[in-house]
């Protein structure tokens, strides 16, 4: 199925008709504008209408509040909501984040975290130039856009999935993304860590409900009081969609927090679970996260009354398998991981091959540039020169350059490295090791460096 449900996605069969992507910083939304308007016909539908905001909200608003930012901008902008009432698909992408754990790779370009590259090739410009991983992320949510006439379909921006479960219709008012599979046993749940996913446990009719991350007993226990369902449960990929009416209402019952940009609401808490949980349920699961029992009942509440506003059912599940490809780039070690996973042999390898359109030849994997020298068990984009690689990556580099077991981001310069990590690009050089984690690094000066991240992240580059 994967194969094609691939093909489709190579094929264009699907597209949306709106896309709006929601930057973090100012500088990015008109980067964002151009570069998109510049893959129209190739990653993008030739006459999609392209929108790309600033959530400039104070603090951050979380993705729920922020998601309804988004919408109420691009209502203000493009006037959104009459064009979902007219039947178009839209597609809202999250980008923010300063991607702390991805460190050095987003200063690399400008602290642009969904700017970062993958092995890939798009045409910018008449010159094909490496595709970035929000880009990758569009191509492959095209697949969803059929079915999905006037509803809002949301992704985040940085995780690839190939499904193993063709996309259905929607039924229901909100539905999410997520690997669904019987409930399992106690140490199935263990080996799998399903304790530290947001779950989505589904009734054999289809309805659904969200639940924190909680272990194989907590689940238990409510499945038999019956406040979850258990006909099949499954992590959840966070990405939903949502129905005109659920839009309109959402929109309508937080436009005080719209209005002053104040607060921090995220779906899975402040959304999904009060409208699938009941309060007692709602409460103690919140309560666990220090939410005091008064805070809980009254939102629990105010949710249950925005859904006594609409007709049909509220929250469904869509499958997309437990056997789906699911490539992660939001660390360090998994964009090192689901790169190189490009030089293996598996089925998933050559798919994820075919995704990105390269090919793997002698063991390795070149994709624009020109490279000279000799490269073996390596993944080389966009690289310009002489190089020597060994087990490495390289990404828009100009040699001459020796690489062992290295990953070698934006540079330009003479340079040997083994086991380590240094990326340059639109920033200073800093350097690090693929087992090391930039979120518990962010305030560290490493070995090799001038200043920790989150120094280099408070002086961006004139041009970011």
């Amino acid at each position: 199925m994967q194969h094609q449900l691939l093909n489709q996605i190579l094929d264009r069969a699907s597209a949306f008709d709106i896309i709006v992507v929601s930057t973090p910083s100012a500088a990015q939304t008109p980067w964002w504008q151009a570069r998109l308007e510049a893959v129209r016909g190739s990653i993008l539908a030739e006459d999609a209408t392209i929108l790309c905001l600033h959530e400039d909200w104070p603090g951050g608003a979380g993705n729920g509040l922020g998601t309804l930012y988004a919408l109420q901008q691009a209502q203000e902008r493009i006037g959104l909501l009459e064009r979902l009432a007219d039947g178009a698909r839209v597609a809202l992408y999250h980008t923010a984040g300063k991607g702390t754990r991805l460190a050095p790779l987003p200063g690399a370009e400008g602290h642009n975290k969904p700017g970062v590259r993958l092995p890939g090739l798009v045409d910018v410009d008449d010159r094909k130039t490496a595709i970035t991983l929000l880009e990758a992320v569009l191509r492959q949510t095209a697949l969803y856009a059929n079915g999905r006439e006037g509803r809002v379909s949301v992704f985040w921006g940085d995780q690839v999935f190939i499904p193993a479960v063709a996309p259905s219709a929607p039924t229901h008012h909100a539905d999410i993304l997520c690997r669904l599979r019987p409930f399992p046993d106690a140490a199935t749940w263990a080996s799998e860590g399903l304790e530290n996913y947001g779950l989505i446990a589904v009734s054999d009719t289809g309805d659904a409900a969200q639940v924190e991350k909680i272990g194989h007993a907590t689940a238990t226990s409510l499945a038999r009081q019956g406040r979850i369902p258990t006909h099949a449960i499954g992590t959840s990929l966070g990405s939903f969609s949502m129905s005109l009416a659920l839009t309109q209402a959402l929109l309508a019952e937080f436009a005080d927090e719209l209005q002053a940009r104040e607060g921090k609401l995220d779906t899975d808490p402040h959304f999904w679970m009060p409208l699938t949980l009941d309060a007692e349920t709602y409460v103690t699961q919140r309560g666990r996260r220090g939410v005091s029992e008064a805070s809980a009942r009254a939102h629990h509440a105010r949710m249950r009354a925005l859904a006594s506003t609409l007709d049909g059912p509220i929250f469904g599940a869509v499958d997309v398998g437990t056997d789906a490809w699911w490539w992660d780039y939001g660390t360090l070690q998994n964009w090192w991981t689901n790169v190189r996973r490009m030089l293996d042999t598996t089925e998933e390898s050559a798919g994820m091959r075919a995704f990105f359109g390269a090919t793997l030849t002698d063991g390795s994997v070149v994709l624009g540039g020109a490279p000279s020298g000799s490269w073996t068990q390596s993944v080389l984009v966009d690289v310009e020169g002489p190089v020597e690689s060994d087990a490495s990556v390289l990404v828009g580099c100009t040699g001459p350059i020796r690489c062992v077991r290295s990953l070698a981001y934006g540079l330009s310069d003479t340079i040997e490295l083994t086991d380590t990590v240094v990326a340059e690009g639109r920033g200073p050089r800093m350097t690090t090791a693929l087992d090391r984690d930039g979120g518990r690094d962010w305030d560290v000066v490493l070995p090799g460096n001038t200043m920790s991240y989150a120094q280099w992240y408070g002086s961006p580059p004139e041009d970011a």
